[in-house]
């Protein structure tokens, strides 16, 4: 019953953020055949809105999982709903074991899962401060890394907005990447986000 209920509630976010898509915010995607089809990856996005975890729900053609800060779940509706979306909790700003033995468990299971190494939503023009644990997930787990370059969902949804302003959004996801020979994890992070960042001009 409890998985049921898990399933009817993530359909219903799906289907409903579908909606929200094609009436507000319809996307262009570019390069989804590089998203592999089984098997654990890490989905490595730039963040400029926080409607970037809800764009590559629906785009990316896998149930992903996500991490999200640990205040988010003290809402009551949204501790109540983000678990069932496949989203865990993690501390900003501190080494979250936790979260961090949670990531591990869930490539190994085979699930892919959805990171934005730069922690929080940035501009255009703003400075970018790069987590180490993108490269550390893809250095300690082996797995494929595709890159995503998300255009557009800071006008759809500004910081500070209440509601969606329409507008259209591009998705362009890259050719997967293997790190293996990478000296640091900082390094595979910055590598990793070096990638994202070329594919507007591919």
């Amino acid at each position: 019953m409890t998985m049921c209920f898990h399933f009817m509630v993530y359909w219903i976010a799906y289907f409903g953020t579908k909606l929200l898509s094609f009436l507000f915010f319809p996307v262009d995607l570019h390069g989804r055949e590089n998203v592999p089809k089984e098997g654990a990856f890490l989905l490595v996005c730039n963040h400029t809105s926080y409607l970037d975890p809800m764009i590559m729900g629906i785009v990316t053609g896998r149930r992903l999982s996500y991490m999200a800060r640990d205040t988010l779940f003290r809402n009551p509706w949204l501790g109540f709903i983000l678990p069932r979306l496949g989203v865990f909790p993690i501390k900003r700003n501190t080494a979250d074991k936790k979260a961090i033995r949670e990531s591990l468990d869930r490539l190994a299971r085979g699930l892919p899962l959805l990171l934005f190494p730069e922690g929080t939503r940035h501009g255009a023009s703003g400075e970018k401060k790069i987590e180490a644990g993108a490269g550390f997930l893809a250095l300690k787990k082996n797995v494929p890394v595709i890159p995503v370059y998300i255009a557009g969902s800071e006008k759809v949804l500004p910081p500070g907005a209440k509601f969606f302003k329409r507008g259209r959004i591009r998705v362009r996801f890259g050719r997967p990447l293997v790190l293996k020979d990478e000296a640091n994890y900082e390094e595979a992070s910055r590598k990793i986000m070096d990638a994202v960042y070329a594919l507007p001009a591919v």
